[in-house]
């Protein structure tokens, strides 16, 4: 006979257990028929007293949900259940007791050592000659495997298997959502109503056939990781299919898409993949739309969306990768960043094919003679005017091309190049300094300031030599950062100027705390010391503010011998403009036997 539980014999259990609806006891074979059973399926039976509240167990898997003396009364069965399936069950038994439905149900039982089990409770009420509920009758079996398997399949249905973000459907459930919500959120303008952006792998075709699907995949992999760490909480990226992933920013305007995206670009290039067959460069293009850009009636078409997304990323592919596209739309605003981005294309060729050149500006002293003296003017240093080399050989100005640059977010990727191209002057031509103007983006940029120091900070005979600009409306934007920028510049043997100085709202408690050696006066005020005196009442205003800062005053758009004699009159130490040389592509300095 199988072991006693609790002093019961389990073939006694096993028939009491199986008292039919007449009262009537089947034979005692047919209850040890079912204690084998129990014992052949791991399940466990179990008659539970209503009116004692005691529990009686058969079957040898009880040992997995703790000793019988545990769990001999209902009470301590129910505190085993976990907190949040304990309605389930009550809702589940109050029917069955009350309607007869079946009683059948999936919970969760805490073990006495902390553990938890999966269990399937089914089991039938007994009831006496008045019809009331005296005795549950039942089988549980854990259930542990078949969960996680459903676990699995429900992961499947929603999660992309090799990098575990959500599938193409659950993108799809996101973006309509999120859409819905935005024209559902009257404090949503329908600015904010949020973008979807289509970001495709470069090549991955070729890294799959060059080296193989273990590469390929530790690039998608390493990819959706990238892409995930870079986002905003409550944004959603997902894998749209193959190469592809799907990323939905509620709450998001169209004027940041191109930021964003360039973000995310800037994210997978920033370091090589490692893969096991060593690192890969990789890179992504993106396709972009602002979500309800796709509406009919009002209403947001998920799939229509999603399709011009992934049009504006084969667009960007086409372009030749590594860079963004936006859904094509006929508003201004598209026209604009259409051309802006056209402008940054042009950028990006030039980057690889060396199209970006300095143009070189004389910034002139008179101490040593020139305007009202004898003698000429001697050349202080060389400012480096960025310059974009068109098709046709014609240098663009960098007014032409650096506002889309910026709009891009590409300016610190052309402040490293043109700092590569100034140091590379310096080491050749030991005899010239140079000024280096820098976007506002850079001097909130540490990455910047390390490559600085990586390239002068062993080298003060190459620093000293070099002077950096940042614009007045730059400064004022983020006085802390760009005083810390600069006082780092300093610290590493460069010097710093101020440039457009008076264009913007500068005050005395702005312009004492920035480290500054050189203050640029804006070109404005030179060009209208023609039409009165009130342009010379602020040159004079802008001379004594730096002169009592110990700053040295350069005068920009100097054009003839009288604004020169006029200006150095009122103290200004350096000039600079046509009347002193134009900007040229070839080095001034080569040329110049005074040199």
């Amino acid at each position: 006979m199988s072991r006693p539980i609790d002093g019961i014999p389990v073939g006694e259990l096993a028939m009491d257990l199986l008292v039919l609806d007449d009262g009537r006891m089947d034979a005692p074979m047919d209850a040890q028929l079912i204690a084998a059973a129990l014992d052949a399926s791991g399940d466990i039976a179990y008659a539970w007293d209503i009116a004692t509240d005691s529990i009686s167990w058969a079957g040898s898997a009880v040992a997995q949900l703790g000793t019988p003396a545990e769990i001999a009364y209902g009470e301590a069965w129910r505190a085993r259940i976990e907190r949040s399936d304990r309605a389930r069950r009550r809702v589940a038994l109050s029917q069955h007791i009350e309607t007869g439905s079946s009683f059948d149900c999936d919970y969760r039982l805490r073990l006495a050592d902390g553990g938890m089990h999966w269990v399937h409770d089914r089991g039938q009420v007994e009831r006496d000659g008045d019809g009331m509920p005296v005795r549950l009758r039942g089988v549980l079996r854990v259930i542990d495997r078949r969960k996680a398997y459903e676990v699995e399949l429900e992961h499947q249905a929603h999660f992309d298997p090799l990098t575990g973000l959500v599938n193409r459907h659950r993108l799809r459930e996101a973006l309509s959502g999120t859409c819905r919500t935005s024209q559902m959120d009257d404090d949503c303008p329908a600015a904010l109503g949020g973008l979807y952006l289509a970001v495709g792998i470069d090549k991955l075709g070729l890294v799959n056939d060059a080296m193989g699907h273990a590469a390929a995949d530790a690039v998608v992999c390493e990819v959706a990781d990238r892409l995930r760490r870079v986002l905003r909480p409550g944004d959603t990226v997902g894998r749209a299919g193959g190469d592809i992933f799907g990323v939905v920013l509620p709450r998001c305007p169209e004027d940041d898409m191109v930021h964003v995206a360039d973000k995310l670009l800037r994210a997978v290039r920033a370091a090589p993949v490692d893969t096991p067959v060593g690192p890969i460069l990789v890179t992504v293009s993106a396709g972009g739309i602002a979500k309800c850009a796709g509406a009919d009636n009002g209403q947001c078409r998920v799939d229509e969306v999603m399709t011009r997304a992934e049009t504006a990323l084969q667009e960007a592919k086409r372009q030749g990768g590594d860079c963004f596209w936006p859904h094509r739309a006929t508003s201004p605003k598209q026209t604009g960043l259409r051309n802006a981005l056209a402008t940054g294309q042009m950028v990006k060729a030039a980057l690889q094919a060396d199209g970006l050149r300095f143009a070189f500006q004389p910034v002139v002293g008179l101490d040593g003679g020139g305007v009202d003296g004898v003698g000429r003017p001697e050349v202080a240093f060389y400012e480096c005017l960025l310059r974009l080399m068109a098709a046709d050989g014609a240098p663009v100005p960098a007014g032409a091309f650096m506002p889309a640059v910026e709009r891009l977010g590409m300016a610190r990727r052309i402040d490293l190049h043109t700092l590569d191209h100034a140091v590379r002057e310096l080491e050749r031509h030991p005899g010239v300094v140079l000024s280096l103007n820098l976007s506002a983006t850079t001097t909130a940029d540490r990455t910047w300031l390390d490559a600085l120091d990586k390239r002068l900070g062993a080298r003060p005979e190459l620093a000293q030599r070099l002077i950096l600009e940042v614009t007045e409306t730059a400064a004022i934007e983020d006085l802390e950062d760009t005083a810390g920028f600069l006082a780092a510049v300093r610290s590493l043997g460069c010097r710093t100027a101020l440039d457009d100085f008076g264009a913007g709202y500068l005050s005395y408690r702005h312009l004492k705390a920035l480290p500054i050696d050189i203050v640029k006066i804006d070109g404005s005020f030179v060009r209208e010391l023609k039409d009165g005196p009130d342009a010379l009442l602020f040159i004079r205003t802008l001379v004594g503010l730096a002169n009592g800062f110990g700053m040295t005053t350069v005068a920009e758009c100097v054009e003839n011998d009288e604004e020169a004699a006029t200006l150095r009159r009122e103290g200004v130490r350096l000039l600079q403009g046509y009347r002193f040389g134009r900007p040229s592509l070839d080095r001034p300095w080569l040329a110049d036997p005074a040199d």
